[in-house]
């Protein structure tokens, strides 16, 4: 079974964060920023984007924690047990996009797993959960439509 990524269409997302709300609601009850487990970023050129778990092959945030409170599912999914979380933040800072988060109020790790609730809720339409071959797929597709406009004008 392949492994699934939240892919993220950065010309669709509108800024609206309803994500972020989602996904704290989702997992918290409550409707709070900065419980989500992906966060959305504006970068200088005006574009918004949702920042989420890669489940890197190799990941970083599990060679840094030092209680072994990240591993992987059965899924191959990048998962933080709340129980074994210290809160030293070690996974955040090691983290390559800024995708590992600490929660507030409980000080543990927290990441996107996956669950799609923010899919199903965007109203824009840019997210998606696919394996590397549809992601692959679309961003050669994206590929091939910038370069004919530009070979075209």
């Amino acid at each position: 079974m392949a492994i699934k990524y939240l892919y993220i269409d950065p010309l669709k997302c509108t800024g609206c964060r309803n994500c972020e709300l989602v996904c704290s609601y989702t997992f918290h009850k409550v409707f709070n920023y900065k419980k989500a487990r992906l966060r959305v970023i504006r970068t200088e050129e005006g574009l918004d984007k949702p920042v989420a778990c890669h489940h890197c092959n190799d990941a970083p945030c599990i060679r840094a924690c030092p209680t072994g409170a990240i591993s992987r599912t059965e899924k191959g999914l990048v998962y933080v047990s709340k129980e074994k979380c210290i809160g030293c933040g070690a996974c955040v800072e090691a983290c390559p996009f800024g995708a590992m988060f600490m929660d507030p109020d409980e000080n543990y790790a927290m990441n996107c797993i996956l669950c799609g609730e923010c899919v199903k809720r965007c109203p824009a339409g840019a997210l998606q959960i696919l394996d590397s071959e549809q992601i692959a797929q679309i961003k050669s597709v994206q590929y091939i439509s910038t370069l004919s406009k530009a070979l075209l004008g």
